[in-house]
């Protein structure tokens, strides 16, 4: 009897440790998913801006434990996935800094759990306004971290003030740095950038440039792929549709505008009669802004169609809840013209014996010679209309530079300068220089 229980005591303490052990396989298991989940994400970075993904499972040996993810936010939202990844979708337009903690807890399938925290933060959102000053998008951009970039589009006017990487004729970009009005100590990189003209760029130039803002290692640039609008001052598209829309019923703009799109319908087909017609345009493919053409007239007018991509200058306004170019807009010829158009015409907004502060840069074809060259000083003057508006042409003042002597009607100049209003007459004031010139054919 006394030898049995001593055989059922053994087995009993031997059935303890195996237990034991089993037990003590269980937890090393998930001690180390738990210190392999650590070790996995502790090095990520502690800023959020956008949704990021972690694992849902992990593997320890062949064993699989499954991971359960929450957070102490309710902006934060936890959205498993069919790869056994899970995505943590945050607030990219939090408005405030936000401090979270995202938990992982590990489990296996006796229900024991171990736990993991990592400490992260979301930004507080960047949102631009329509509207806003070129000083106060560089305000913005200088918010962001290191490390950071803000997805959409902006656009800045600024001037070249020093060329950090020449052209290159094999990737066809330049990186140039560029100061926006006062802010010398807010510098703008332009890294790689590309377009027509950017291979010429130097120090001094005033250039309008649109990409996307990153903080590169504390320097605040346009990413690469960011693009020269042109030489001088170029109005965002975008900014002028916003602009619009925020009209109340039965007001207009001010001042005369420019916009580029595609027809999207024919409102009123053409009227031998009125000489117009009326469609409806979208711009850089915003939809939701359509804006009508109310009667619309200029020279190609007569043949429009739907899917042409054309350029209407005029007055905009709200009628009745409906945003449209208001009657006696005109097409601009050629669409491609549509950056200088709007510089044209928004110097009719220049009142008398005022002048824009920064130079600018436009082309357009010759419509008179208003005083032939002279030897003498050098220079002539002539009259030219940028996008065929007639409506809106534009005096060069003594202009002078090479080619300048030979200068005919229906030859096609550019020319640079300060534009005024002087007794009425819109004009590149004197100093005006001709930077290129093609020849009527």
């Amino acid at each position: 009897m006394k030898k049995l229980i001593s055989i059922l005591a053994v087995l009993a303490l031997c059935a303890t440790l195996c237990v034991g052990y089993a037990a003590a396989e269980a937890d090393d298991g998930l001690t180390a998913a738990r210190d392999y989940l650590r070790l996995m994400y502790q090095n990520r970075t502690e800023t959020t801006p956008a949704d990021y993904e972690v694992v849902g499972v992990v593997n320890i040996g062949g064993v699989i434990y499954d991971v359960e993810w929450t957070a102490d936010s309710d902006t934060i939202q936890i959205l498993p996935g069919d790869n056994k990844m899970v995505t943590i979708d945050v607030d990219e337009k939090n408005p405030e800094e936000l401090f979270y903690v995202l938990t992982a807890t590990i489990r296996d399938d006796a229900g024991n759990a171990e736990v993991v925290e990592f400490h992260h933060k979301v930004p507080a959102a960047l949102i631009l306004d329509a509207g806003m000053s070129y000083e106060e998008i560089v305000d913005i951009a200088y918010q962001l971290e290191e490390g950071l970039s803000l997805e959409e589009t902006f656009r800045l006017y600024g001037t070249v003030v020093s060329i950090d990487t020449p052209w290159s004729d094999e990737y066809e970009n330049i990186t140039v740095t560029i100061q926006v009005g006062d802010l010398a100590d807010k510098p703008i990189m332009c890294y790689r950038l590309a377009g027509e003209g950017a291979k010429d760029l130097a120090v001094g130039d005033d250039i309008t440039v649109e990409g996307s803002f990153t903080n590169y290692k504390g320097t605040i640039e346009f990413d690469q792929g960011c693009v020269l609008v042109g030489m001088g001052e170029h109005i965002s598209q975008q900014a002028i549709l916003d602009a619009a829309y925020k009209l109340e019923d039965g007001l207009a703009m001010t001042a005369p505008t420019v916009l580029r799109g595609e027809i999207i319908s024919i409102d009123t087909a053409w009227s031998d009669e009125y000489q117009n017609i009326t469609v409806t345009i979208v711009c850089d493919g915003k939809t939701e802004q359509p804006i009508m053409c109310y009667r619309l007239k200029g020279e190609g007018a007569k043949d429009l169609a739907v899917g042409d991509d054309i350029a209407v200058a005029g007055i905009i306004k709200n009628y009745k809840g409906t945003i449209e170019f208001d009657q006696g807009c005109t097409l601009v010829i050629p669409a491609d013209s549509a950056n200088d158009a709007r510089s044209a015409v928004s110097a009719y907004a220049l009142e008398e014996g005022l002048a824009m502060t920064e130079s600018s840069t436009m082309t357009g074809v010759i419509s008179a010679i208003d005083t032939a060259w002279s030897d003498e000083y050098q220079n002539i003057t002539v009259i030219m209309l940028v996008g065929g508006l007639e409506d809106y042409p534009i005096m060069c003042y003594r202009l002078a530079g090479e080619g300048a002597k030979n200068l005919a009607v229906g030859d096609t100049i550019t020319v640079s300068g300060i534009l005024k209003n002087y007794k009425g007459t819109i004009e590149f004031d004197q100093g005006c220089t001709l930077d290129a010139v093609v020849k009527a054919q």
